[in-house]
């Protein structure tokens, strides 16, 4: 998927779309690309954050229902800031995502999950960070997000200062 940042179909994204087409790769131009990367950031910052925060897969995530809360709390608190930031996501994001985070494999880890038990560079300030930042940005609160964020920030410092001293 893919598409223009202003929602219009260029001449450049269809060419794209035939390119994709003719080598057999499924493809298509999104209506508002900016949507749906907000949809799909949604659904990465929950899952990523919850499975790394409780260290345990999404299969037990989703079977607690505090837990589960709380991954519905993050997807609700980026459609917010979506929203702020002037993107509309449907009204059903939340549940979409929770229904989605029950149909994935109950043993599934997030990558972030991975770098931070790994000792990689994390993608906390490029999720969680984003929507902290944003949140306060637009006058918002994002408490979820920020408990998640604050949890993981001492790994994500930790796995910097493994990642430099390996390549120095």
């Amino acid at each position: 998927m893919f598409g223009e940042l202003d929602g219009s179909r260029s001449e450049r994204a269809t060419r794209f779309l035939d390119l994709c087409v003719k080598a057999g790769i499924e493809a298509r131009i999104a209506e508002d690309i900016r949507a749906e990367k907000w949809d799909k950031f949604a659904f990465i910052t929950a899952q990523a954050g919850m499975t790394s925060a409780v260290r345990l897969p999404i299969g037990d995530i989703r079977s607690i229902p505090e837990s589960l809360d709380a991954f519905k709390g993050i997807t609700s608190e980026v459609c917010e800031v979506a929203r702020a930031e002037g993107v509309e996501l449907p009204a059903d994001t939340v549940e979409r995502h929770a229904s989605l985070a029950h149909g994935l494999e109950p043993d599934g880890y997030s990558s972030l999950h991975h770098d931070m038990t790994h000792g990689n560079r994390m993608e906390l300030e490029a999720l969680h960070g984003t929507i902290v930042r944003l949140a306060h940005r637009h006058g918002l609160t994002a408490p979820v997000s920020e408990v998640v964020y604050a949890i993981l920030k001492p790994w994500a410092v930790r796995n910097e200062k493994a990642v430099a001293t390996r390549t120095a």
